[in-house]
């Protein structure tokens, strides 16, 4: 081992490791950068370039993060960077909100942690893990560190609340003092838990029932708290990051203007399969469906600023806006059926013979109405009737497509009752696939009761809602451009 003088230095781990030295890995973060710029010149597609950044460069710095004290200034620097190449990467503009970046994919987002936020869960995990070592020798020596801190800052001897309430970050009272002290792990654990308490709710706890430290963190969804206990040490990093993508994402769900689309496709994994891996995705639908659901596109409606003539450049309507051109505008009402039919056809596909009798957009034999279900199912045998119907709202929130739901069901409702009258048992169900590919929780049933095998409905799924992102872009480039986007066979 070499002798150090003071403010001499050695790499440890990437880390620079002495006494009175600046800790912060600048060559370290500097060559992360620069393998994310290379990563941004390269011929990868723009989700594999998302996923190299979270899979080889972010750990890195994660890493560095666990062993050293790092200055928020530099890890500053390197989070403008990498937001703005995420930002690149998903063709966003510069008014979409940052809030995407964080998310995870199942909701929506590209799943790229914010750096501030992996500093602060790499500074309470390592105290934490260091509070409830195992070894007893290394517990010991560093509980009596934290009770000299915390007696240096209140002036009298600890007990175990204020040790808990010291690194909570609480600033009320003794523990607002500033003792002179140097910057150590405890100080920044305290502003560590400061800010992610803002954020998270996330505060240190003494259980004198079981006479141990555990860390209360919020479920943002049910706004209950969990308590990470020493014996679950080891799922607090994983704790602490899921909540705070939790808070990322409840919080772009607040947003007046682009939360609409996201409140709705959050809620199954299946709406954003193609984040990940740019499944069954055309690099055409990947520019566009992240712009769309932020209503970011620039359609004569969307924009706030001027004066410019809001109406609609095919039909006239009176405010040319996105679900307008997607679900609204006549014009484009033949490609409407292209996508209906893409998503019926695959359903179709799935529902076995077994089943019944399989008609497509057909009035029923045996009654006077003229109700043309999309899908139905009929068993002559055991007098049974499947109705299905696809319809494709706009992400309007959840009420659209609750809306959607029930204004099928009461549709074809005086079609079944006159079955019903025949002896048959009728059964009316619909599935709801929004416009930009969110997809309804509430299809489940529906797919159980058409018989679609729970391993077939997972590919299903993936292939409805991409097929909805092809064809809701053809419509918006052709509504713009006016050039034709499709052929059908």
């Amino acid at each position: 081992m070499t002798s150090l003088e003071e403010g001499e230095v050695y790499q440890h781990l990437g880390t620079p490791t002495g006494v009175r030295v600046r800790q912060t890995p600048e060559d370290t973060i500097v060559e992360i950068l620069r393998y994310a710029a290379q990563t941004d010149s390269s011929l990868l597609a723009p989700w594999q370039k998302i996923n190299a950044l979270n899979t080889f460069l972010i750990p890195r710095i994660s890493f560095v993060l666990r062993g050293s004290s790092v200055a928020k200034v530099h890890l500053n620097k390197a989070d403008s960077t990498i937001r703005q190449l995420v930002r690149k990467w998903l063709d966003l503009p510069q008014r979409a909100s940052t809030d995407i970046f964080y998310n995870c994919h199942r909701q929506g987002g590209a799943n790229v942690p914010r750096m501030g936020d992996l500093c602060d869960v790499a500074v309470i995990t390592h105290t934490f893990r260091l509070l409830t070592c195992p070894d007893p020798t290394v517990r010991s020596i560093v509980e009596e560190a934290i009770r000299d801190v915390v007696r240096k800052c209140t002036s009298r001897a600890p007990s175990e609340q204020d040790i808990d309430t010291y690194l909570s970050g609480f600033l009320e009272a003794e523990f607002g003092r500033k003792g002179g002290d140097l910057s150590s792990l405890w100080s920044r654990t305290c502003n560590a838990s400061r800010r992610l308490g803002k954020r998270i709710s996330c505060r240190w706890k003494w259980c004198k029932e079981h006479q141990e430290l555990g860390i209360l963190v919020r479920c943002i969804k049910t706004l209950e708290h969990t308590i990470v206990t020493p014996t679950a040490r080891t799922l607090l990093e994983r704790t602490l990051k899921d909540a705070i993508r939790c808070h990322y994402a409840e919080k772009l769900k607040r947003k007046p203007d682009q939360d609409k689309v996201f409140q709705v496709s959050s809620k199954w994994d299946a709406s954003n399969h193609f984040l990940s891996g740019g499944k069954f995705t055309r690099f055409a639908d990947w520019w566009f469906i992240h712009r769309a659901r932020l209503n970011c596109i620039p359609l004569n409606g969307a924009i706030c600023h001027g004066n410019r003539d809001k109406r609609c450049r095919k039909c006239g309507y009176a405010k040319e806006t996105l679900p307008h051109v997607l679900c609204g505008c006549k014009h484009h009402s033949g490609v409407w059926c292209h996508r209906h039919n893409a998503i019926q056809n695959r359903l179709v596909k799935a529902i076995p013979p077994s089943l019944g009798k399989i008609t497509i957009n057909s009035a029923i034999p045996g009654t006077d109405s003229q109700l043309r279900p999309n899908i139905i199912v009929t068993n002559a045998e055991k007098k049974r009737v499947l109705m299905v119907d696809i319809t494709v709202p706009f992400e309007n929130r959840s009420p659209a497509f609750h809306e959607a739901r029930a204004w099928k069901v009461l549709t074809y409702t005086p079609l079944a009752n006159t079955l019903r009258a025949q002896g048959y048992k009728v059964q009316i169900h619909a599935v709801v696939v929004g416009a930009l590919s969110a997809w309804d929780p509430h299809n489940e049933p529906v797919l159980r009761t058409c018989g679609v095998g729970r391993r077939y409905a997972r590919l299903m799924r993936q292939l409805m809602v991409s097929d909805t992102i092809r064809w809701s872009r053809d419509i918006y480039t052709e509504h713009i451009t006016g050039h034709h986007q499709y052929q059908v066979e």
